[in-house]
């Protein structure tokens, strides 16, 4: 089953004649500030490390991000990618029925079904902005679901789920013998990260495994670096003896030591995206041909309301490029995603939508 996932600028640039470096990408949810100095000067006074191989054991790297978490490093489980990281628990938890919210990440679905299980979605209401319903969906736990998988901020739609609530849904999956995977992967793009992550939790909770990533908050999808926290020896044991060895490169220890330390770059980053988040969403709003949910993480989920105009298309004639949502699960078309980059960017795309919204 493939799937498509926003940030292939190649592709689009292939399809529509236009050089990769002349679009301007809102279709990949990235820190728009760009790969760290400090890692850039990191990798380069380390470039003999290419010389040897990894630790297999990840030991520096597994501190680094014990340390960054506030949690003992044996929880840690590395990953090339967060990606990686949901197929090895996935794979080793083998459950046989889940349940996911739809819409949300597509890449959970094909972990499962790679691995047999069935998949039951949870559908998030538009009348109800997309948000959870907590006590709904606690009506519809099944007592004989192995796995449910949330995402926080949710993918694509970019709403929260609170702590208190994640704590009750924890609480009743402990009570039916069900895993909880909370996937964070935006979660430092959130204003209130330190009121609403779970990391905490993972020593009061063996049923609950935190996804979390380097990938888009550090601006380094290329690298691929991503991590579990989970307090489950045996299932950390477990993906001990099914993952391929080296699978993480040897730049990635570097990047976690020197990444997770850069405290003014994480300062500045969210500085940024707590003023440009607001500028983008409002504006947008003016735009009364969307419907525009208000965002939390680094990318805004709209909705066109004329049935007519194809956004994607128009807006690459424009060499923009945002996401088109109707590929998700429960969505159709209409709904897209944009990443919120620097104010030019920005504004370019609300010209551009504009343009496409009022001229049609």
């Amino acid at each position: 089953m493939r799937i498509k996932h926003g940030g292939n600028i190649y592709e689009a640039a292939k399809r529509y004649g236009i050089a990769p470096g002349e679009i301007i990408d809102f279709s990949a949810n990235i820190n728009p500030f760009g790969i760290p100095d400090s890692l850039k000067e990191a990798i380069i006074s380390n470039i003999d490390i290419l010389e040897n191989y990894p630790d297999p054991e990840y030991e520096s790297l597994v501190k680094s991000i014990g340390i960054y978490n506030k949690v003992d490093e044996k929880f840690v489980i590395p990953g090339n990618g967060a990606t990686e990281v949901i197929f090895l628990i996935i794979g080793a938890l083998a459950p046989q029925k889940a349940l996911l919210l739809a819409p949300t990440f597509s890449e959970y679905e094909r972990a499962l079904r790679r691995y047999g299980s069935s998949v039951n979605y949870f559908l998030l209401k538009e009348e109800n902005k997309f948000c959870l319903d907590k006590d709904e969906f606690l009506k519809n736990m099944k007592k004989d679901t192995d796995l449910i998988i949330l995402c926080n901020p949710n993918n694509p739609t970019g709403q929260i789920v609170e702590r208190k609530d994640l704590i009750e849904i924890l609480e009743k999956c402990r009570e039916s013998n069900t895993y909880l995977m909370l996937d964070e992967a935006f979660i430092e793009f959130i204003d209130n990260e330190d009121k609403v992550s779970m990391e905490k939790f993972v020593d009061r909770f063996d049923n609950l495994f935190i996804i979390k990533a380097l990938t888009k908050f550090f601006a380094i999808p290329g690298l691929r670096l991503g991590y579990g926290l989970t307090s489950n020896t045996r299932i950390r044991e477990k993906i001990k003896d099914i993952r391929e060895p080296w699978t993480i490169n040897g730049f990635a220890s570097i990047a976690a030591q020197t990444l997770l330390q850069d405290e003014n770059y994480i300062f500045k980053s969210k500085e940024f995206f707590r003023d440009e988040r607001k500028y983008l969403y409002e504006s947008l709003k003016k735009i009364k041909e969307l419907r525009v949910y208000k965002p939390e993480a680094n990318y805004i989920f709209f909705k066109i309301l004329k049935g007519n105009i194809d956004l994607k298309e128009e807006l690459i004639k424009r060499k923009i490029l945002i996401r088109d949502c109707s590929n998700y699960v429960s969505l159709s078309k209409g709904y897209y995603r944009a990443a919120i980059r620097d104010r030019v960017s920005n504004d370019k795309l609300i010209n551009a939508l504009k343009e496409v919204v009022y001229e049609d």
